[in-house]
């Protein structure tokens, strides 16, 4: 997971600084076109792209696999023999891959800055780390969200699927603009607007999403305390 937050910190403002020019050369004298020269904040829409897409995805993968996965490979005997109880188990769990999350993106917003600021100039690193700890609201959200379905699914498949229909389903309320407002619909939007240097509304989408993740993880370990192993 760290690896995969590395890498596109790495390569997010490369692709930020060459893409025009990659693109005028492709096109060639045929289509003249004439972009403007990027700017950091290209750097910072491309990294924080990433994060609210592909790198969720990669996220939900493991917060899918947290309980699930050791459900359906029968390792998760051996712990629950322990004097830990169910509940311990799952908050565990939990707190693990939220704590991976959040060294994942420290680490990758900050090989994100220390190359943009090695290729841009004038670059103002607060926006994108703002826009980051946005990010880790939603990001909090999905985690217990796929937790509650790895909980309750039979196979880390299963567990994905219902991460990623979270996903989705979070990503499409947000195109209705009094969701944007008073749900986490509206992180997609704040964390876009605030890597761009631009102000956004964030108590009620950051509070909204903080509480539904108290909830689903409360009933990811209702579900679990039920389920037969």
């Amino acid at each position: 997971c760290a690896g995969a937050f590395a890498i596109f910190g790495i390569v997010d403002p490369v692709l930020a600084r060459f893409t025009p020019a990659i693109m005028a050369s492709v096109v060639g004298d045929q289509f003249p076109i004439e972009l403007p020269e990027p700017t950091y904040l290209e750097s910072w829409a491309q990294w924080t792209g990433d994060l609210v897409q592909l790198l969720t995805i990669v996220l939900i993968a493991l917060a899918a696999a947290s309980v699930a996965g050791e459900v359906s490979s029968g390792t998760l005997i051996i712990p629950l023999t322990k004097p830990i109880g169910r509940p311990a188990f799952v908050l565990a769990k939990f707190f693990a891959v939220v704590g991976l999350t959040l060294t994942s993106v420290a680490i990758g917003t900050a090989l994100a800055t220390a190359v943009t600021f090695a290729m841009f100039d004038g670059a103002a690193a607060g926006p994108v780390w703002k826009a980051a700890g946005v990010w880790l609201a939603l990001a909090v959200l999905l985690i217990a969200l796929t937790m509650l379905g790895s909980c309750l699914a039979s196979s880390t498949m299963t567990a994905f699927m219902i991460g990623f229909a979270a996903y989705i389903a979070i990503s499409l309320i947000g195109l209705w603009q009094p969701a944007r407002a008073y749900s986490p619909a509206g992180l997609n939007e704040a964390i876009a607007n605030v890597a761009a240097g631009q102000s956004a509304a964030l108590a009620w989408p950051a509070a909204t999403a903080l509480g539904l993740a108290v909830l689903a993880l409360y009933g990811a370990v209702l579900a679990f305390r039920r389920r037969e192993l």
